[in-house]
Order: structure tokens, then C-alpha cells, then sequence
């Protein structure tokens, strides 16, 4: 399995022939939410899209790859009305039941109740289809999702945003867990490297992806400190960072 990290939160999962997509979102322009030319450029291809949660430096370019990929999109039901929006079939969309997995040959995903950073900008559900997205603050959060990703003896766990509940995540043993660490408040890695034990951490949501294009980010993260606070935390815990759109080979154990 092939493992690309897309900035963000955003990952690729390619195995078997089918891709998978978490927080897909690659559009860095100030001006407009989502670039078409953009999206096409970075995604060429997505079978299953998974959305950790709703805002719009996760959720933004999902409309465009949806329109010509033909993915199925997973999330919560403001994701989904968010779709609904867009007009996506009702076909293509999954509503998230707490850990009710999802059997996608060759990968399986569980959604897991989790928690957003705070403070929170944009909070709120959408109930309906809204009227209007055309701005960020259009992109209510509506709740937040670790995903844990199993796929030929691999396993994966995602939090898309530096927060988490404790008692989802006690005890889960990963591979590989790909957490955010933009916003986190000085107990959160503690917490979760208390909850779960990783063979490789991959941090995520680090780069500044406000106005720096895909290709070249800057940090949002001092990524100094955070080794340091790692160092307190678990000095004996092995960390992979990977760049902006660099691609890995995950290793079966």
C-alpha cells in the first residue's frame, strides 16, 4: 500500500488498483476555495473520499474530484448535505455511525467519535442542503471523526484535527497514526500516545496552507518544538514527517 501525503490533512491510499482519499484539499489560493485546474493536477483518481470533518481546508476541492472521479463520499451528515448541496447523487453519499465500519475491498475504515481542536472556527451542523457555500465560514465544522483504516494487514488510525476522546481511542494499537498537531493544547500529545500505541507517528496539518501553493508550503507548525514535546512524551517514539506531496511505501509488519 502507497501512502501520499497531500498536505493538510489530506492522504492518498492507493492498493489493489482502488484509491482512497482522506481530506482531499490541494486549492491554496486566497481567492477561491477550490481551483478545478488545481485539483486535477494533484488528484488524478479516487474511489472512496473519507472527510475527518467539514471545513473547508479539508472539504473545499471534495465537489470538483467527485465530479470527475465518480467517488463515494463518506462523512457526517453536514458533509453530506454539504454534497447535497452540490448535487451529488444520493447514491454516491454515506452517513459516519460511530464505529460502524465500512468494508471497501481492499480497505476497510471505521469512523470513531472524536473532537476538534479549540477554539473552533466556523462550529455548526447542517440539518439540510444549505443555500449558499461559496466562503470558508460556509463550511460548518459538524463534527469531528478519527479514521481507522485497515488494509492488507496494515493499519492506519487518522485525527484530522488536534483534539480527541479518550475513551474512543483507549487501548488501539496502529501502524501508522497520522495526527494533527496545528492548535493542540500542551496535554494532547500526552493523551494520545496514552490512548494509542503507534509503531510510526506521521504528523499532519503542519504546513501553512494559506496562500502557499501544494507544491511549495510553509510551516504552520514550529516543527522544532514539537519534536521537543515529543522528546517529554515518549523520546523512544518513532516519527516520519513526510513533505508535501511525498509518497511512501507502507511496510506490512
Amino acid at each position: 500500500m502507497k501512502l501520499k501525503f497531500l498536505g493538510i490533512n489530506g492522504f492518498e491510499l492507493r492498493a489493489n488498483g482502488k484509491t482512497l482519499l482522506i481530506d482531499p484539499y490541494v486549492t491554496r489560493d486566497r481567492d477561491r476555495l477550490s481551483v478545478p485546474a488545481v485539483v486535477r493536477k494533484h488528484i488524478k483518481e479516487a474511489d472512496y473520499i473519507f472527510l475527518g470533518h467539514s471545513h473547508w481546508d479539508h472539504a473545499a476541492d471534495v465537489a470538483e474530484i467527485a465530479s470527475y472521479t465518480g467517488a463515494i463520499i463518506y462523512g457526517s451528515e453536514t458533509m453530506l448535505n454539504i454534497c447535497r448541496h452540490f448535487k451529488m447523487p444520493e447514491t454516491r453519499l454515506r452517513q459516519f455511525e460511530n464505529r460502524r465500519s465500512f468494508i471497501l475491498e481492499p480497505f476497510s475504515v471505521t469512523p470513531l467519535k472524536s473532537r476538534h481542536k479549540e477554539p473552533m472556527g466556523y462550529p455548526g451542523y447542517y440539518q439540510q442542503a444549505p443555500e449558499r457555500i461559496d466562503r470558508a465560514s460556509d463550511y460548518l465544522e459538524g463534527g469531528t471523526w478519527a479514521l481507522l483504516v485497515k488494509c492488507g494487514g496494515i493499519s492506519l488510525l487518522n485525527l484530522g484535527s488536534a483534539n480527541l476522546i479518550d475513551e474512543e481511542l483507549r487501548g488501539i494499537k496502529c501502524d501508522y497514526l497520522l495526527a494533527g498537531i496545528a492548535g493542540r493544547a500542551p496535554d494532547y500529545l500526552a493523551r494520545l500516545l496514552e490512548c494509542v500505541r503507534a509503531k510510526t507517528l506521521i504528523p499532519a496539518h503542519w504546513d501553512d496552507f494559506t496562500g502557499h501553493p501544494v507544491e511549495e508550503p510553509g510551516e504552520r507548525v514550529d516543527m522544532n518544538r514539537f519534536f521537543e514535546e515529543m522528546k517529554k512524551v515518549d523520546s523512544k517514539q518513532n516519527i516520519k514527517v513526510l513533505k508535501v506531496l511525498e509518497t511512501m511505501e507502507l511496510q506490512t509488519p
